[in-house]
């Protein structure tokens, strides 16, 4: 018997296992396919986050755009608040844009409307309206768009009118202490007082006053020092638009040939009642009664000046030009009232008392009347300061403007003018955006 040696070659036999290729193993091999995958949808991937980043561009340029046109149409109805021009507020308006971020230069495009072209504001004069637009070229999006995405921002800025009313008016731009209340004082008023200045004191309240009013207003700021209390129904306000002269349009009288040259004094015991006219050397009451007929009485050139006895007038207003002043002094009685519906003095002057040529200049008019003085009507010294000093009771409707104006004692005064033929100074409003 013959025995063969069977040699095996490693996994031959019974019970080996069958072992593909190298070709097969790489073909059955899945060992890396996340790769491929990543690989095909990145620029997909990429692609998303580029058009997103992109759309919060816009986003981003439509805050910025919006921002300065709200910008451009506040200023621009801050300039006709003001009373300025078109051109101005448009010119204003376009400054604002500038600085907040507008830019020509990469075809930014602006348009104001002044009044409004569209919307619920169209032929309002007041109002502003701004159109601004802003061209963008396309980046990741303009593989699904073609050209440049334009950014549009619309605003509209209008007047809001304030409400209340002024009894007290400085009309100085820049005078320090515009309005003064100061010392062992107490001011009461049925009104709002405000001041044009821009000073940093422009309304000045200090020592130990007492002041209770309804508004204390300011194109400057308002100044409380010592022990001075200010009560205030509606509270404080800086920085506001200056308040147009309510009496600047109304028509100087022509003084004419003087009528009295001589000064007319009234003395202790003595009554004198005078008729409408131009007095050329001053009337002065020192003891005496001096009543005054209804009418226009021109003072040119002296002064009017009461210290002491009675002086009663109604239906009256007196115009002072030629540098003339007025001088009331303690211990006197005054009564005087302006004509509420011009029968007298003429339609013009209805609810005038007091009316200074805004060309004088220098003196300053003083109303020391004590508790006994009692004025209704505007007293109105544009280019002259006005001081009321000691106490003023007054029972009906009393309007103070002066190029200042100072409280140096007590003072009641009411601003009931409904039927006194007078417009008070109104609150200049501000401007917000609509919508």
């Amino acid at each position: 018997m013959i025995l063969y040696n069977q040699c095996k070659r490693p996994g031959t036999g019974f019970g080996a296992k069958f072992r593909p290729g190298k070709l097969a193993l790489f073909l059955r091999d899945t060992g890396g396919a996340i790769a491929v995958v990543a690989a095909l949808a990145m620029p997909v991937i990429i692609g998303f986050v580029g058009v997103g980043v992109e759309v919060g561009l816009w986003f981003h340029t439509k805050r910025g755009l919006q921002s300065a046109a709200d910008a451009a149409a506040l200023s621009g109805a801050l300039e006709r608040l003001a009373g300025n021009s078109n051109s101005v507020a448009t010119s204003a308006a376009g400054q604002a844009a500038t600085i907040n971020g507008y830019d020509g230069t990469i075809g930014d495009s602006i348009v104001v409307n002044i009044p409004p072209l569209s919307g619920e504001f169209v032929g309002n004069s007041s109002a502003v309206e701004v159109i601004m637009r802003r061209d963008l070229a396309l980046l990741f999006s303009s593989v699904f768009m073609a050209g440049n995405i334009t950014i549009d921002a619309y605003a509209v800025a209008t007047l809001v009118e304030a409400t209340g009313e002024f009894c007290v008016l400085s009309l100085d731009d820049t005078a320090s202490s515009a309005i003064s209340i100061g010392g062992n004082v107490d001011v009461t008023l049925d009104c709002g007082i405000a001041s044009n200045s821009n000073a940093a004191d422009a309304v000045d309240i200090f020592g130990s006053a007492i002041v209770s009013v309804t508004d204390v207003t300011s194109v400057g700021s308002i100044t409380v020092g010592g022990s001075s209390i200010l009560d205030t129904v509606n509270g404080t306000r800086e920085g506001l638009a200056t308040i147009a002269d309510p009496y600047a349009g109304v028509p100087e009288p022509a003084p004419g040939a003087c009528d009295y040259s001589s000064e007319i004094k009234v003395t202790n015991g003595q009554t004198v009642t005078l008729s409408p006219g131009t007095y050329c050397g001053g009337i002065t009451n020192l003891g005496g009664h001096l009543e005054f007929q209804p009418g226009v009485y021109i003072l040119n050139g002296d002064e009017f000046k009461l210290g002491g006895g009675t002086t009663v007038g109604e239906d009256v207003m007196f115009y002072l030009t030629g540098d003339a002043n007025v001088q009331i002094n303690g211990n006197t009685e005054v009564d005087l009232k302006a004509d509420p519906d011009g029968d007298n003095v003429g339609d013009d002057y209805t609810g005038m008392l007091f009316f200074q040529d805004p060309t004088s200049s220098g003196t300053v008019n003083n109303f020391n009347g004590g508790a006994l003085m009692s004025l209704q009507g505007v007293i109105y010294f544009p280019s002259q300061p006005l001081n009321f000093i000691g106490g003023a009771g007054n029972d009906g409707c009393t309007v103070l403007v002066g190029n200042t104006v100072s409280f140096n004692g007590n003072a009641d005064l009411l601003v009931d003018c409904e039927t006194a033929g007078v417009e008070p100074p109104r609150p200049p409003g501000n401007v917000a955006l609509a919508g």
